[in-house]
């Protein structure tokens, strides 16, 4: 870190890319952040939309050292997953090589690039890819892009990440959606319960994405970002089930998207810890504890 690092982080309106934004201001580094959907406090901009002159003139006139890109669609159409996590990266890639060329592209990734492994098993940065479903296929499609870019030179890494869990979670993670049904309505109803993920907290992986953003020399092509430990999904459920102290039924059914999860994803993060020096620090309980406290706040800031 050299004290003048100028990071641009496009997807910033999102639930990683509001706290990637955060720590930056908390840390005193300068930043801007774009988001297609939000305006203030940041920049509106819709990578797969805009016309690449209007790319190329924000990053031009930026001038960034780091650029994030926390764009992505996890639900949806094909075709609107495609325009997410394609064709934002294409378009992102194209204009910092023209317009930022030393600048450092963090890309992040999905373990659902991986799709799963077997049953007790950690999947490594060698793991071959093997996503289940268009959503897993188009980020995959997308790092991959970033990954042909880093093997011609450009200094670029793919952050998979695992399942992100924590306060603010959207209605899209599973903790985001037990949490809207328990308040809600006191049934959970988020699919097959009976799949093993390793959760980590938004905190832990703001400061991975940082780290890597910020580290000297060159990084490997891609990092896990995860924390070593899968937990049963209805487990996590369970846990935040007790932390809401009233009665819910729990309806445990597969839909057509959960199904095609994998049973087991787990991440080997020795890579990560060598390379950055990065672990997490926030078990799994004080995530989930600090995410049912956050909903009860937000919901009674909403109430007055």
């Amino acid at each position: 870190m050299t004290g003048t690092e100028r990071v641009m982080v496009f997807g910033a309106g999102g639930f990683l890319g509001a706290r990637i934004c955060a720590l930056l201001d908390d840390r005193g580094i300068e930043y801007r952040g774009l988001s297609r959907t939000r305006s203030e406090p940041y920049r509106r901009c819709d990578l797969a939309a805009m016309h690449p002159y209007a790319l190329d003139t924000q990053i031009g006139m930026y001038k960034p050292t780091v650029v994030i890109n926390a764009v992505g669609a996890t639900f949806g159409e094909p075709a609107d997953l495609v325009r997410a996590n394609v064709i934002a990266v294409e378009a992102l890639l194209a204009s910092v090589r023209d317009n930022a060329g030393h600048a450092r592209f963090v890309q992040l990734g999905s373990a659902a690039e991986y799709g799963g492994g077997p049953h007790g098993t950690s999947l490594s940065e060698e793991t071959a890819p093997r996503p289940l479903g268009p959503y897993g296929m188009t980020k995959l499609a997308g790092s991959e892009l970033v990954l042909r870019a880093q093997r011609s030179g450009a200094d670029a890494v793919v952050l998979r990440i695992f399942d992100v869990i924590g306060p603010g979670a959207p209605e899209s993670t599973l903790t985001g959606r037990v949490i809207r049904d328990l308040r809600s309505r006191q049934l959970i109803e988020v699919g097959s319960l009976d799949v093993w993920r390793d959760f980590v907290d938004v905190r832990d992986v703001a400061e991975a994405v940082l780290a890597a953003a910020l580290a000297e020399g060159a990084l490997p092509p891609a990092l896990n970002v995860g924390t070593g430990r899968a937990t049963l999904a209805r487990d996590v459920a369970g846990q935040l089930f007790e932390l809401s102290g009233q009665p819910a039924n729990i309806v445990d059914e597969a839909g057509h998207e959960t199904a095609l999860g994998a049973p087991w994803q787990q991440a080997d993060t020795t890579l990560i810890g060598k390379q950055i020096g990065w672990s997490p620090k926030i078990t799994l309980e004080q995530s989930l504890a600090d995410s049912w406290a956050d909903a009860n706040q937000s919901g009674q800031a909403d109430a007055k």
